[in-house]
């Protein structure tokens, strides 16, 4: 089941980048789905809170309404009332005055009669009577004023009570428009706040598009640079293999050779912080490219100290070719052999220059060669100057490319002066003349 939710969210809310450019520097801004889902739920929150408050304020004002037009009819009614058992009071009081009046005009009367006609009794009677009745109902109005009294009292209570609620009421209405108030005012600037966040995201969305512009040409252009790179280092590369090749080594093995000789690594660990610049992220180089150049630059490099420590530049610097590599009449026997070397006829004494650097093997005396300097390079070559008049360096001696090794000479079997210059690997001959015509094409 959470695999699910989590599945749904990654889906619909996914992480999501801003990348902003200001004053030349490119930001971004990472949205993850926790932060996205928790935005939605502030924004949601918010709305049904305003929804919420707004229909309780509504309801409220039409509560409040209704209790007030209660009231209003109310306390119109009790007003009606009071009005009315005023006006019974009033007639009342006016009857009692008038009964209270007559009653005082009879017994006047009573008393002026009873001085004049003492002896009528008849007349007595029906006078008391008129007193008695007078006097019951002297009494009931009297009674019906004290009911009519209490019943304002009891009304003038009852509108003071309702007066007290009615202003309760006013003072609720008042602080809840208040509360209205404040939350429209705060409502008014959560949706000024929503229109400033709605235009910085459509603001933003503009750079972000002509940021998304602009990674894009600068991808193009970082793949035409690494295409062109590419291109330059094969071309250097082949260029260089060709010179290789034009020794006639095996290139591929001797690279190899190379490789397993020069791949010493080492040094203290020393720990930096490297930090990827902002104007950096979002770049990827094409992995796949920068590796085979890579791959082509450590070929190239291998290739290169192939060149240097190969043997490829001429020993004596003004001199002629008289004999070259491979079979040959011998120019003493006349007969047919394999001449393993190169002659360079020049005058006696004329400078040797060892070709590359190494370290000297021979030096020394050795039969028809007549005085022979041997020198060792690496990758197994091995250089021979023969029939020299004079050897200028010792056994075991280390020598540099164009150092003066040796001086032409016409020692041992020799029709003249001349050097006879052998390359050998692995004490195999090679022709010297592929090295030497390589060598042109580098120094």
């Amino acid at each position: 089941m959470m695999s699910r939710v989590r599945e749904f969210f990654d889906r619909y809310f996914p992480e999501r980048e801003l990348y902003v450019r200001s004053q030349g520097a490119v930001r971004y801004v990472t949205l993850t789905t926790r932060a996205q889902l928790f935005i939605l739920s502030a924004v949601t929150g918010v709305l049904v809170w305003a929804i919420t408050f707004t229909a309780l304020s509504f309801m409220s004002d039409t509560v409040i309404a209704s209790r007030d037009q209660e009231l209003v009819e109310v306390t119109s009614e009790y007003k009606d009332r009071i009005k009315l058992l005023e006006g019974r009071y009033a007639r009342l009081a006016a009857e009692l005055s008038d009964s209270e009046r007559r009653l005082d005009e009879a017994i006047k009367r009573l008393r002026d009669t009873s001085t004049g006609r003492t002896g009528s009794s008849a007349v007595e009677d029906v006078l008391q009577g008129r007193i008695e009745a007078s006097a019951r109902r002297l009494a009931d109005v009297t009674s019906e004023r004290d009911k009519a009294q209490k019943s304002l009292e009891e009304m003038k209570r009852r509108k003071l009570e309702i007066e007290r609620r009615l202003t309760a009421v006013q003072r609720t209405a008042d602080e809840r428009q208040a509360a209205f108030d404040d939350f429209t005012s705060t409502f008014k600037d959560a949706v000024s706040e929503r229109d400033k966040a709605r235009e910085t995201v459509l603001r933003l969305s503009k750079e972000v598009e002509t940021l998304a512009k602009d990674m894009e040409a600068i991808r193009a252009h970082q793949k035409r640079i690494l295409e062109q790179i590419e291109e330059a280092t094969q071309a250097s590369l082949a260029h260089l293999e060709k010179i290789l090749k034009k020794t006639g080594v095996d290139v591929d093995r001797l690279l190899k050779n190379i490789e397993r000789t020069y791949s010493g690594k080492g040094g203290p660990f020393i720990p930096i912080a490297y930090r990827v610049p902002d104007a950096a992220r979002g770049f990827p180089l094409d992995e796949a490219a920068v590796a085979r150049i890579l791959d082509r630059l450590q070929r190239a490099s291998a290739v290169k100290i192939a060149l240097e420590r190969l043997p490829l530049r001429q020993p004596v610097r003004k001199a002629r070719r008289s004999s070259g590599f491979g079979p040959r009449k011998h120019p003493i026997t006349g007969r047919w052999a394999l001449h393993a070397g190169l002659d360079f006829a020049a005058r006696t004494g004329t400078p040797i220059y060892a070709p590359v650097s190494g370290t000297v093997s021979f030096a020394g005396w050795q039969g028809g060669y007549g005085r022979v300097l041997k020198i060792k390079h690496a990758f197994g070559y091995t250089t021979v100057y023969a029939h020299t008049s004079a050897i200028l360096v010792s056994k075991g001696q280390s020598v540099t490319a164009g150092q003066l090794v040796a001086k032409i000479g016409s020692t041992g079997r020799s029709t003249g002066p001349h050097l006879h210059y052998e390359i050998r690997r692995n004490n195999k001959p090679l022709n010297p003349w592929r090295f030497i015509k390589a060598g042109h094409d580098v120094f």
